[in-house]
């Protein structure tokens, strides 16, 4: 049975001390597959999905919001997408995991919660109805295929987007682009009028295609460069990506 990880919260104030060590749920490596852009069909009414988010006014009560109402305490969302809670619950072990700020999390949920302390907004997990295998190369092998085949995996949790104006993507580079989650998150998701800035954890390709990929998938959205940080180190990056954020205004 899959897990479906409640969001962790935490105070932006906190300060800890950060164990950094390599997650098995970010895969670069490999040739780098073809990719079309819209496989499931129009993109939703985003009024109309149900909110899965967490304000940051509310990161200490340990509950992932699910009212639409929630969405109006931030202007900005950050959306991120990690195998560590898309895998099978009895697999999912600590070896695929970052102790970061006393919690055990995936790479991209760590830097998405360090996004959305410091730029107090709201988190949402991107989260498909497919599970992913947790060990490093049985995902290097399922994202390859997932990629080469073009396929968009259903998502899980939705979110009603409608009440933002900054969407943050945070999500591991697999295979030198995307994520297929991402590609089906971008799918659904009309960010028309938005600004959206993607992060990604990586193993040497940085950002890889993902601002081009990003503009040609919402060319009504303001697509900025973002943010990359290797994945060995995510566990210490909580001032350079906080540095980051205050260089952009946040």
């Amino acid at each position: 049975m899959k897990m479906k990880k409640t969001v962790t919260a935490m105070l932006a104030a906190l300060v800890l001390s950060l164990t950094a060590c390599g997650s098995s749920s970010s895969t670069d490596s490999g040739s780098k597959p073809e990719q079309t852009a819209s496989q499931v069909g129009s993109k939703v009414d985003a009024s109309s999905t149900s909110s899965q988010v967490q304000s940051s006014s509310e990161q200490s009560s340990q509950t992932q919001s699910q009212s639409s109402s929630e969405t109006s305490k931030s202007k900005i969302l950050v959306a991120y997408f990690t195998a560590a809670e898309n895998g099978e619950a009895d697999v999912v072990t600590s070896a695929s995991k970052l102790n970061f700020w006393g919690e055990e999390m995936g790479n991209a949920e760590a830097i998405a919660n360090v996004v959305a302390a410091y730029a107090k907004a709201d988190l949402f997990s991107i989260q498909t109805e497919k599970d992913y295998p947790t060990e490093y190369n049985a995902l290097a092998d399922d994202a390859k295929k997932e990629q080469s085949k073009g396929e968009l995996p259903k998502l899980a949790t939705a979110v009603d987007i409608s009440g933002y104006d900054t969407v943050f993507v945070v999500y591991p580079v697999w295979w030198y682009t995307m994520p297929q989650p991402i590609y089906s998150f971008f799918d659904v998701y009309d960010l028309s009028g938005k600004t959206v800035i993607p992060v990604t954890t990586h193993e040497g390709s940085g950002l890889a295609d993902s601002v081009q990929k990003i503009k040609s998938l919402e060319p009504n959205a303001t697509v900025k460069d973002g943010y990359s940080v290797r994945g060995g180190r995510v566990g210490e990056s909580q001032k350079d990506i906080e540095n980051w954020l205050k260089e952009q205004g946040y």
